[in-house]
């Protein structure tokens, strides 16, 4: 749900507390794709939208930033591409959920339901790819600020490029760094600590963390530990009355990606920690939420797609 305080003279000190804790590691991957389909409602808006897309083509990445070992991310080699996707940084991937000319994610239509969480609140979206969902969240329900962290720096950099684009386009005057577009900002970082220990220095800042169809990958990327700790750091950085809005893909999806790298495929293979487990770990003094309830399931798409929906609550 959401993330990092950016307020006027907070708002740089803030960004740096999420890089500072961040890894740099996997310059050239990501954490999240985002899934997207269009409706006549769409809550970027057709201008908007066509704007966001427009800014997102007109500046590639540069090529420094796609390279696996000594090869481009580009190499249309099977094993480069599976590669440089491993951390499920496809720009794309939910573009079957796509029915109108209008970018609108469905699970936009279950977080509306629950749209008091967001106003006024202060938002992390971890694993937040190009930003498109974070940009119609931001938009639609009003937060306070939100920011997105991706550990491809390529999509972050065009999510920054975007809202960039939008804010020279909104031709308000003065700036209201609460009011859309100017409450969104995006980072590059990895979310997984390099060590248990820096949760120490963890302080709560956010009154929303969400992490949506993000478990999958940092579990093949980071093992078990990996996603234990950052659960974890989840609720360490809420403040009291924080929720955590999880969507965890299912295990039977984890199969199909073991062979993506050799880390994946030792990890996939020692994995114990499984998603059905997720609930109970949230919940115990582990990590210490109070109370689970489900959000939604989003509809009008894929069996596969239609992923559970849950909200923790810190008390």
């Amino acid at each position: 749900m959401q993330q990092l305080c950016v307020e006027n003279n907070n708002n740089q000190s803030e960004i740096k507390a999420v890089k500072r804790t961040a890894t740099d590691e996997h310059d050239a991957d990501s954490l999240e794709a985002k899934r997207l389909k269009p409706s006549k409602d769409d809550t970027i808006g057709a201008q908007e939208s066509s704007t966001l897309q427009n800014s997102i083509q007109a500046h590639p990445s540069p090529k420094k930033r796609l390279q696996i070992g000594n090869k481009s991310a580009n190499d249309k080699g099977k094993h480069n591409k599976g590669e440089y996707f491993k951390f499920g940084n496809y720009k794309h991937y939910y573009g079957k959920r796509l029915q109108d000319t209008d970018f609108h994610d469905i699970r936009l239509d279950v977080l509306a339901g629950h749209a008091e969480l967001f106003r006024g609140k202060q938002i992390l979206d971890i694993g937040c790819n190009s930003g498109l969902l974070s940009i119609a969240i931001a938009r639609q329900f009003e937060p306070k600020s939100l920011i997105g962290l991706d550990i491809d720096r390529s999509l972050t950099n065009d999510a920054q490029t975007a809202i960039t684009t939008l804010k020279r386009a909104s031709n308000v005057e003065p700036a209201d760094p609460t009011k859309f577009p100017f409450n969104v900002k995006f980072v590059h970082g990895n979310y997984v600590l390099d060590d248990d220990v820096l949760l120490e220095i963890e302080r709560p800042q956010f009154d929303v963390v969400l992490c949506l169809s993000v478990t999958k990958w940092i579990h093949l990327n980071f093992s078990d530990a990996g996603l234990k700790q950052a659960f974890r750091r989840m609720y360490l950085q809420l403040r009291i009355g924080g929720k955590l809005i999880l969507e965890p893909q299912a295990f039977d999806t984890y199969k199909r990606r073991k062979k993506l790298s050799e880390n994946i495929r030792e990890n996939y293979a020692a994995i114990n920690f499984k998603p059905e487990d997720f609930t109970n770990y949230l919940l115990s003094p582990e990590v210490g939420f109070a109370s689970m309830e489900l959000m939604g399931v989003p509809e009008h798409c894929k069996a596969g797609f239609k992923r559970p929906i849950q909200i923790f609550s810190k008390n």
